[in-house]
């Protein structure tokens, strides 16, 4: 496998999905081919209706085609939204020399400027056992090293980008003219990237679990294709969260903050559209403090499909 010196700006859409998946592992049964329902919802109020489906950021061949009804639900919103359109941004070359700008150190500063010397051996060996120049890292700030060595272990062990939900839908909306809305923007996902506190702790949890991923992500598909949301809780959040309280600032940036932000965009969408398909990382769809608890406080009806 070739690696180029950054990953591309599609990929690091991703990341703060992609990092819960590295901070839990818990066992879910296997999930036969009848039981695939994925994670969706519908919220109704005042004739208003919003679907959201939870997203995998990558995925294989298994996850298509579609279960009917996320598909019918699809099919009968007048709009798309997700978190970013991340197929509208590959072709702005503008924006990617923003996002590369603002993953990166400046000229003069590297990575190892900028974490313990341990944790820079430790990603140093990583990167000799995958036969990848540390070259390809010295530049990038910890958080994005981080999620990036996910991404190419990810990958590795079979999970394709290209496959993710968000883009299947991404592409059939701007295929066919759909309205595509969004929540975030690439920019802004890297800005709160970049604005983590402590996130040299981050690349040093990352390595130390890197291992675990070949167990955990046959889990956490099998729980996403149930639709079993407790399940996915506790993997995304909870256990992670029990298991490093350290790290409880961490996933407010990541989930809870960005949980309240997202909600209250996607209420006031709603008020100027009749029907919504709303595409965010799984994660932010289950347990306490999520957008359908939230919205659910708002007063919306919540049935999961």
């Amino acid at each position: 496998m070739k690696y180029s010196t950054f990953l591309t700006a599609r990929h690091w859409l991703h990341l703060p999905h992609l990092l819960a998946l590295v901070l839990s592992l818990v066992a879910v049964q296997t999930v036969s081919a009848t039981e695939y329902r994925g994670l969706i919802y519908e919220a109704e109020k005042d004739g208003q209706t919003v679907f959201l489906l939870g997203s995998v950021h990558l995925a294989d061949d298994s996850f298509y085609p579609m279960p009917k009804t996320i598909e019918a639900a699809y099919r009968s919103s007048g709009a798309l939204v997700v978190e970013a359109d991340i197929l509208a941004s590959a072709k702005d070359p503008e924006l990617q020399q923003q996002i590369m700008a603002a993953s990166t150190y400046p000229p003069g500063e590297t990575l190892r400027d900028h974490i313990p010397e341990k944790t820079f051996s430790a990603l140093e060996s990583w990167l000799q056992q995958r036969q990848i120049p540390i070259a390809v890292f010295l530049r990038m700030r910890p958080a994005i090293a981080s999620i990036t060595l996910s991404m190419v272990e990810m990958q590795r062990i079979g999970l394709n980008p290209n496959l993710g939900i968000d883009r299947y839908f991404l592409q059939q909306a701007h295929s066919s003219g759909k309205q595509i809305l969004q929540l975030e923007s690439v920019v802004q996902q890297l800005q709160m990237l970049n604005n983590l506190e402590h996130p040299e702790r981050l690349l040093e949890q990352t390595l130390e679990q890197l291992s675990e991923l070949e167990n955990f992500v046959p889990r956490m598909t099998d729980a996403w294709k149930s639709g079993n949301a407790e399940q996915l809780y506790q993997l995304v959040i909870s256990e992670g969260l029990q298991e490093h309280p350290e790290f409880s600032g961490l996933y407010d940036k990541l989930f809870f903050q960005r949980n309240r932000e997202m909600a209250q965009k996607i209420l006031q969408l709603s008020q100027s559209h009749s029907s919504l398909f709303v595409v965010v990382g799984a994660g932010h769809l289950v347990g306490t403090r999520s957008i359908i608890d939230l919205l659910q406080k708002e007063g919306f009806r919540i049935k999961q499909l």
